[in-house]
C-alpha cells in the first residue's frame, strides 16, 4: 500500500521522509517531541475522517525506525557508545575508546519520548483499520477461473439508494528486490459512477466481459461498504489487501 491517498500533500509537507524528522534541524530531544506531536494531530485528524493511508502508514514506518535504533543501541552495547549515526542507511556507528557521546543521549532521550506517542496513535489507526475491515464484505462474483493472476476488483460503497462505484483491472506479477520475491499488484481504473439501484456486481461482471474482449474468463471480486468512507484512502486500500490475500497462492 504504497501509493499516496486522500490529503497526503498536506502531511508530506509537515512529514518528509521518515527520518527527516530526526535529522534536520536542532537535535534536541523535547523539540523534537513537539515536532513529533504536531504531525501526528494532523495524522488523528485523517483518521477522525476515516481516512487510513498514507497517515497510519507512516505512523508505523517513524515507529519502526526508532524501535529498530532503539534495538541497535541496546544490542551493540559491548562495542562501546553511539559516536554517530549515518541516517540514510540507519546505522550506529561505535567506539570502544569514547565515553557516551551526546548523538546516543539524544537518541535515547527522543526514542524515551516519541515512542509512545506513535504507539497510541498506531493503535488508534489499528483499531479504526479493523473496524472498517470487518465492515467490509469481500466475495468472488461468479466462477471464478484457474488462473487469478489477472482480473477485476469492483468496489461499491454507500446506501443502496446512492451507492458509487470503482471498477479496477487488477494485475499481479512477482518482482525481485535485494534478492527477495515479492509479491505486487497493480490496479488501473475503469470507471467510476453511481449504481443504479437494480445493477448488481455480477451484471458489472458481464458488462466488463462485453467490452474487453482480452479477458473472456476474468477472475472478479467484488468489495462493499455501506457506509460512505474516502475510497483511496480507506476502502481501495482494504480491498486491495483482500484481494492479494486471495490471489497470492495463485
Amino acid at each position: 500500500m504504497s501509493n499516496e491517498f486522500g490529503h497526503s500533500s498536506h502531511l508530506k509537507k509537515v512529514s518528509p521522509h521518515h527520518t527527516g524528522w530526526l535529522t534536520e534541524g536542532i537535535l534536541d530531544p523535547e523539540y523534537k517531541e513537539y515536532m513529533l506531536l504536531a504531525w501526528l494531530q494532523q495524522v488523528k485528524a485523517e483518521l477522525k475522517g476515516n481516512k487510513l493511508y498514507p497517515a497510519l502508514a507512516d505512523v508505523i514506518r517513524r515507529h519502526k525506525t526508532l524501535s529498530s535504533i532503539k534495538k541497535g543501541i541496546e544490542q551493540g552495547k559491548e562495542n562501546g557508545p553511539v559516536i554517530g549515526m549515518d541516517f540514510t542507511r540507519l546505522q550506529l556507528m561505535r567506539s570502544r575508546l569514547q565515553p557516551l557521546s551526546s548523538i546516543e543521549e539524544y537518541l535515547r532521550d527522543l526514542i524515551e519520548r516519541s515512542l509512545p506517542h506513535l504507539n497510541a496513535t498506531m493503535q488508534e489507526g489499528k483499531s479504526l483499520y479493523d473496524l472498517i475491515d470487518a465492515k467490509v464484505d469481500f466475495t468472488p462474483i461468479g466462477v471464478q477461473p484457474l488462473h487469478l493472476a489477472e482480473g477485476y476488483l469492483i468496489v461499491t460503497h454507500g446506501e443502496k439508494s446512492k451507492r458509487h462505484l470503482m471498477v479496477y483491472r487488477y494485475a499481479k506479477s512477482r518482482v525481485q528486490r535485494s534478492g527477495d520475491a515479492f509479491l505486487e499488484l497493480s490496479l488501473k481504473c475503469l470507471e467510476s459512477r453511481s449504481l443504479s439501484l437494480v445493477e448488481t456486481a455480477n451484471a458489472v461482471k458481464w458488462s466488463l466481459i462485453r467490452r474487453h474482449r482480452d479477458l473472456p474468463q476474468p477472475a472478479t471480486f467484488h468489495a462493499h461498504m455501506d457506509w460512505t468512507i474516502p475510497i483511496e484512502a480507506t476502502l481501495l486500500p482494504i480491498a486491495r489487501r483482500r484481494l492479494l490475500q486471495e490471489i497470492a497462492q495463485c
